[in-house]
């Protein structure tokens, strides 16, 4: 993970105390059969960031996306990457000048994949319509997989995760636990996009990823709930836009 990422999440522990998080939704249990998003039709294809895409970029980009879609009550589409990782930067220190979802909003919105057109390398956001808005950003207490648990039912979570382990890069299928995987030091942005049990019982949070269908289940990662599994709660927030809700 290089600098944009390690800067964009890990002030989110300075810069989150400055925005308000939603109210979770009342009455959710974690004994509930689980909840997945893409059964929705609001989390688009697995996207592969490649050697030299930065995962920052595709998960503020799928978090807007997937609020979109849930909100206008539509089928997911593909808002540009390349806007966030342009827009979203010092272009002098190329470090992120917003934290979570707070660039989104100070561009006014994200536009389509195809409508963002830039071959200056310089921001072009008002040079499109913008498809995807945002408010602000939402934020979960540090380790509290039970905020998540509520969250998770109106919008997928963003959170950065240890994905340093061979086994994480490796993984193939399955409930994930690796007893050496890190909850501080973190290093990987990921979408939630929802949460399960399987037939043995354990829980378990549904992760999309960026490294293409080839990984994990066809891109997906179940991760070990309950237990802050590489720091899945560690660092977790999620867009808001009261425009268009009636989150407060």
């Amino acid at each position: 993970m290089d600098i944009h990422s390690v800067c964009l999440f890990l002030c989110l522990t300075i810069l989150g105390a400055r925005s308000r998080s939603v109210e979770p939704a009342p009455d959710v249990n974690d004994n509930d059969s689980g909840f997945d998003w893409r059964d929705k039709g609001v989390i688009t294809p697995v996207s592969d960031q490649g050697q030299l895409g930065d995962a920052a970029d595709f998960v503020i980009a799928e978090g807007v996306e997937s609020l979109l879609a849930i909100q206008t009550k539509t089928k997911a589409v593909v808002l540009s990457r390349e806007e966030v990782g342009v827009c979203c930067d010092d272009p002098d220190t190329h470090q992120p000048k917003y934290s979570g979802f707070d660039c989104i909003k100070a561009i006014g919105g994200l536009c389509g994949q195809y409508s963002y057109k830039n071959h200056s390398g310089k921001c072009q956001s008002k040079k499109c319509t913008p498809l995807g808005k945002v408010t602000g950003t939402g934020y979960i207490s540090k380790g509290r997989e039970d905020e998540m648990l509520k969250v998770i039912l109106l919008t997928p979570i963003a959170a950065v995760i240890d994905a340093s382990q061979e086994s994480f890069q490796m993984y193939q299928n399955g409930v994930y636990s690796e007893p050496k995987c890190s909850f501080t030091q973190v290093d990987h942005p990921v979408q939630i996009v929802g949460y399960g049990t399987d037939e043995s019982g354990q829980d378990y949070w549904i992760i999309k990823n960026s490294w293409g269908v080839s990984w994990g289940e066809q891109g997906y990662m179940r991760l070990l709930r309950g237990k802050n599994m590489c720091g899945i709660a560690s660092f977790a927030f999620y867009p808001i836009n009261k425009s268009t809700t009636d989150q407060n």
